[in-house]
């Protein structure tokens, strides 16, 4: 099988492209055809017609950064989802569609498919209008979806400003853990067990077409995240503790995996203990 992935250079789209590979699939890198239609010198003309599945994980995804510029925000991220959607409809593959939290507030937890939509930033917003968007392409042209709502993946990354890799980094250094805000709960899941995922979405035939949360089941705080890496490091790493909450944060993001679990008889297997203890390990090698 031939498997085309955006955003290969990203976190997500380069370990789903390792495992792929280590399976014995064939990967191909479609980026610089999203980047040359973003630069208004478009080569699809060029792009393999011949891909089996299109998995589409290129975002700018800096919640940060789409409050700095949300006009750059949703026009990367709307543009490159339909560039990418032109490209599965010329391969005739089916199109995966990398989401995100998408519930605003919730309403209600654990947080399942069915929870109201709505946006507390400029980046959720974009997935929003990107999910409506490869629906009604999809529908109208008859290419298999599937959409995966991700409840923050985590592994070997550096990206500054997300809690774990910043506990990484901080445990890594033998630095003080630094927390802005101790009690926002989030449900992690571990980066190999999304890739064991991807693996059972795209060997699925007939494609399960469908809208999917993905996460591990369980929300941790801030606090107890650190309160891990500091046990794993035997507290060579003293917790400070700020008050610094970010703009228009959610206090608790539990998800409710019921549907993908049945739908594609997978499991997370890493607990959060064991994907840092992992890390931890990794970090030291290096």
């Amino acid at each position: 099988m031939k498997i085309g992935i955006t955003g290969q250079g990203g976190f997500i789209g380069s370990n789903v492209a390792q495992a792929l590979l280590h399976e014995g699939y064939e990967v191909v890198s479609l980026d610089k055809y999203i980047r040359s239609c973003a630069s208004d010198k478009c080569v699809l003309n060029e792009c393999p017609d011949d891909l089996n599945w299109v998995l589409h994980f290129a975002a700018s995804a800096s919640i940060d950064k789409s409050f700095d510029n949300p006009f750059y925000t949703y026009a990367n991220n709307l543009e490159s989802t339909i560039v990418a959607l032109n490209i599965a409809y010329r391969s005739k593959s089916p199109f995966l569609f990398m989401s995100s939290y998408v519930y605003g507030k919730p309403r209600y937890l654990p947080i399942d498919e069915k929870h109201p939509l709505d946006f507390v930033n400029p980046y959720m917003g974009s997935k929003i209008i990107g999910e409506e968007i490869c629906r009604q392409i999809c529908s109208m042209l008859l290419i298999p979806l599937i959409i995966l709502r991700g409840f923050n993946i985590y592994g070997n990354c550096k990206i500054p400003g997300r809690l774990i890799s910043d506990l990484l980094e901080s445990a890594h250094n033998r630095m003080p853990i630094v927390l802005n805000d101790p009690l926002p709960k989030r449900d992690y899941l571990y980066i190999k067990d999304f890739q064991l995922l991807i693996l059972k979405i795209i060997s699925q035939n007939p494609v399960k077409t469908g809208t999917y949360n993905v996460g591990y089941g369980r929300s941790y705080s801030n606090i107890e995240v650190a309160e891990i890496v500091g046990n794993l490091t035997k507290g060579e790493c003293p917790i400070i503790i700020k008050s610094h909450p970010r703009q228009q944060d959610i206090s608790d993001c539990t998800v409710n995996v019921n549907l993908v679990k049945e739908t594609f008889s997978w499991s997370p297997i890493y607990s959060l203990e064991m994907g840092l203890s992992e890390l931890l390990k990794l970090n030291q090698q290096q």
